[in-house]
């Protein structure tokens, strides 16, 4: 039993879970969205968030600490190897693609120096989710539609209502100078802001000219998630049970 949790805080410390969420993102909007499946664009999605999350979440530790790489070696050698393997497949997608990727890749790596503007990071993390998942896998289609610029707004807005209880457990260790939004306004005025920002996200899936269920089931999760967050949660709340949402939303589409 040790070892298996051993196993399992490897698997999100590694950032491993969030690289199958976001995978998940992406697969939606293709089945969504009539995209035909791109495995070289999946497998950067997958690797490339593993590597970019790994970064953005251990680079304090790292600027402060030098050696803590060589203390979590098994994390290390995961960000190496998911750094060659996604780089590999990188070089096999087309070249608006890598542009695309590039371009996304700049506004990661300038976080760090920005998330000392509290709101400012959620709103940058749900755009750079937004584009990685939505738009660079639209590039492929020939022409726009209503559809994408409606799944794009929608998946901006829920990735915002995904993260408020990661805003909401981190308060308790945030330093007051990020002036996050459960600092600035309170938990309770922050759970109100992640559920609304969840009824424009499901009535805009009316306006597509083919809509899903699917999406009022994701509502109703989210606001769940988010009502219950609390500081005193367990890790496993936020890394694990929040981050599944979107795998739990590619399974209710593929199995439909």
């Amino acid at each position: 039993m040790r070892t298996l949790k051993r196993f399992f805080d490897f698997y999100l410390n590694a950032s491993l879970h969030i690289g199958f969420a976001v995978l998940a993102l992406t697969n939606i909007t293709e089945i969504s969205l009539n995209i035909p499946s791109q495995t070289n664009l999946q497998l950067v999605v997958f690797f490339g968030t593993v590597v970019g999350y790994n970064i953005l979440k251990y680079f304090d530790a790292f600027t402060q600490d030098r050696k803590w790489f060589a203390r979590n070696r098994a994390i290390s050698f995961t960000c190496v190897l998911a750094f060659i393997v996604g780089f590999y497949f990188f070089l096999l997608t087309e070249t608006t693609v890598q542009v695309a990727f590039l371009a996304i890749a700049v506004v990661v790596f300038l976080y760090p120096f920005l998330r000392k503007f509290g709101l400012l990071k959620m709103f940058l993390v749900s755009f750079c989710v937004a584009m990685i998942t939505v738009y660079i896998p639209y590039l492929q289609l020939a022409q726009w539609n209503i559809d994408f610029f409606i799944t794009i707004i929608q998946r901006f807005l829920i990735v915002i209502s995904f993260l408020i209880p990661f805003e909401i457990s981190d308060s308790k260790t945030d330093h007051p100078s990020l002036q996050t939004l459960p600092q600035q306004f309170g938990i309770r005025p922050t759970k109100i802001f992640g559920m609304l920002l969840v009824i424009p996200f499901l009535l805009l899936e009316f306006f597509k000219t083919t809509s899903s269920y699917t999406v009022l089931i994701v509502s109703i999760i989210t606001v769940l998630f988010i009502h219950f967050s609390s500081v005193h949660r367990s890790k496993y709340y936020t890394s694990f049970w929040v981050e599944s949402v979107p795998i739990f939303w590619w399974l209710l589409l593929y199995i439909r």
